[in-house]
């Protein structure tokens, strides 16, 4: 091990892929325990004002003394087995965690930070960086100190992992998001997703208020989490559809491919493809089913598929995505199972002229008496 390698850990001042190996190190040998919870005492013993005068020479001197001899098998290894207790103690409690921690975010009271509006809203911390009144935006992060939004704006950008950047979609809109690590993200109306510049540490972790249908970028060692206010999906690389609707207190996920998993009522959950997992946390109650999973992914190309599906639950993701409110004439109609394909493209009337069809499927009928539709303003 490097001297100057030991010292920059000690610094607290080495990169996180260095201060693996340090940490590998440690874990290779009884004799390198004892020596990092010597050197660790004699760091912690100088003043602070002091500590840089800990130089090379002396870890080297520590380092001599590993290298020169085995620890002999006498009354010392009671004593090396305490120091390596000691060491495992302070690897695991104060040194690790160090270079390893995600911070903890109230992501809760940062959603009550966006400003109101129907504008596609961009903040970095609590500044506003940029409000679009455009159907929808692109929005990329791999450039190293810039943002790109449809592909020609420019915002600078805070590379402090520490910041948090929220990408705000209200009713109405749509946004496809590509993060620092190349993850991809499609953000449905009515939606917000908070997340880093930059992502740092052993976890990419993001947070999802409203719907998003997410291609993870795959990595062996740094997993990636999406935070909800119900539950955490954890993912090593895959493709998967998430819903959070708070209104109705319902936890919604579909895997297109890859693997996933999140923590059920009474054990962790692994998802396969094509399952969708239904949590509700009213009733506290939990389900996995198979399904077509393009049934629950096609609003990210501009359609709505749904299959014997309640019809107040269709109209409820139609007002989201046309900001717009719907009252049927007829209550009856908003517990029927219906099947179809819907259009995004098409007008709120076009789109809910379709859908009666289904209830009532004579060309005689004037379907407008049907509904009332409302635009949000």
């Amino acid at each position: 091990m490097e001297d100057k390698l030991l010292i920059r850990f000690l610094e607290r001042k080495c990169e996180v892929e260095e201060a693996r190996l340090v940490l590998q190190w440690i874990e290779q040998s009884e004799e390198n325990k004892a020596a990092f919870v010597r050197l660790q005492s004699l760091w912690t013993a100088i003043e602070m004002d002091k500590a840089t005068e800990l130089n090379e020479a002396c870890v080297r001197s520590i380092m001599h003394q590993v290298r020169a001899s085995r620890i002999r098998r006498n009354w010392y290894w009671s004593i090396a087995t305490i120091a390596s207790c000691a060491a495992a103690i302070l690897l695991f409690v104060f040194v690790y965690p160090y270079f390893n921690r995600t911070p903890e975010y109230d992501y809760e009271a940062l959603l009550k930070n966006i400003p109101s509006g129907k504008e596609i809203t961009l903040m970095q911390g609590s500044d506003t960086k940029l409000k679009l009144a455009d159907e929808t935006a692109d929005v990329d992060y791999q450039k190293k100190a810039a943002i790109i939004v449809n592909d020609t704006l420019q915002i600078e950008k805070d590379t402090d992992s520490k910041v948090l950047n929220t990408l705000h979609i209200p009713y109405g809109k749509r946004s496809k998001l590509i993060l620092a690590d190349g993850t991809l993200v499609f953000l449905n109306a009515g939606s917000t997703l908070i997340y880093p510049s930059e992502f740092s540490g052993s976890v990419r972790e993001v947070y999802l208020d409203g719907e998003a249908y997410f291609d993870v970028r795959k990595s062996k060692d740094i997993k990636f989490q999406v935070k909800t206010a119900y539950k955490t999906i954890e993912v090593l690389g895959t493709q998967f559809n998430v819903s959070v609707d708070k209104e109705s207190k319902k936890f919604e996920t579909v895997l297109v491919n890859g693997r996933i998993a999140l923590n059920g009522n009474e054990r962790q959950i692994e998802i396969e493809p094509n399952q969708y997992y239904v949590y509700s946390e009213s009733t506290r109650t939990e389900q996995i089913r198979k399904v077509d999973v393009a049934d629950y992914i096609s609003w990210k190309d501009g359609r709505l598929r749904f299959k014997e599906e309640r019809m107040e639950s269709v109209l409820r993701k139609l007002e989201k995505i046309y900001n717009i409110n719907v009252n049927l004439k007829n209550p009856k109609y908003l517990t029927y199972q219906v099947t179809g394909n819907l259009n995004l493209k098409n007008t709120p009337e076009e789109t809910l002229d379709v859908l009666m069809s289904i209830l009532v499927p004579d060309n005689h009928l004037n379907r407008s008496n049907m509904y009332q539709l409302t635009v949000n303003k």
